[in-house]
């Protein structure tokens, strides 16, 4: 299908133009429900497994916000979380270590806490408000086609990846950032 032929079907009469309306109509919510599904059966998972520690989504709904994401940190942390990130409106999927610098005028970067997410993703990098920040490419790199948003849907080994991976993180860099907490 290519965005010609599904014009030229809207036009060719008025039930179809109606149709394509309410479809638009439809479209926000309907993938508005199925991340609010993914993040929720995410949340239920990750939470077996991270007992103590905190969540939150921010920066608006996937996919309508800039940098909207999914984020979730040890309360002893002031200043470090673990994040999912649907950057550039889900162009982009990153996940890793944040900072937040609202908290902290310039954050001290932890080398040994990068290194040893870089065992497991050897593409992560820091930057100011990533102390890892790491592209996803599994299960997959960019999260707006209907096809990734179905898998979102339906496949829960879509959910397996995406927890595993975030777990991986967050099994590296809790020893890390329990320290850098404690010599606050």
């Amino acid at each position: 299908m290519n965005t010609e032929s599904i014009q030229e079907f809207i036009l060719k009469d008025e039930h179809n133009l109606r149709v394509a309306a309410a479809v638009g109509e439809a479209w926000v919510e309907v993938r508005r429900n199925i991340v609010d599904d993914f993040l929720g059966r995410l949340d239920t998972r990750l939470k077996k497994k991270l007992k103590g520690w905190e969540w939150e989504q921010s920066g608006g709904m996937f996919f309508e916000g800039m940098y909207a994401g999914y984020y979730f940190w040890k309360p002893t942390w002031p200043g470090h979380y673990l994040g999912l990130e649907c950057h550039d409106y889900g162009e982009q999927m990153l996940f890793g270590v944040g900072r937040n610098n609202d908290l902290r005028k310039k954050p001290p970067s932890c080398d040994e806490l990068l290194n040893a997410i870089k065992k497991y993703h050897p593409a992560v990098r820091a930057n100011a408000w990533w102390e890892a920040r790491i592209p996803m490419h599994s299960p997959a790199a960019d999260w707006r086609s209907p096809r990734v948003l179905w898998q979102m849907h339906k496949d829960d080994a879509f959910l397996v990846s995406v927890a595993e991976q975030l777990l991986e993180v967050a099994r590296a860099a809790e020893p890390f950032l329990d320290r850098l907490s404690r010599k606050k």
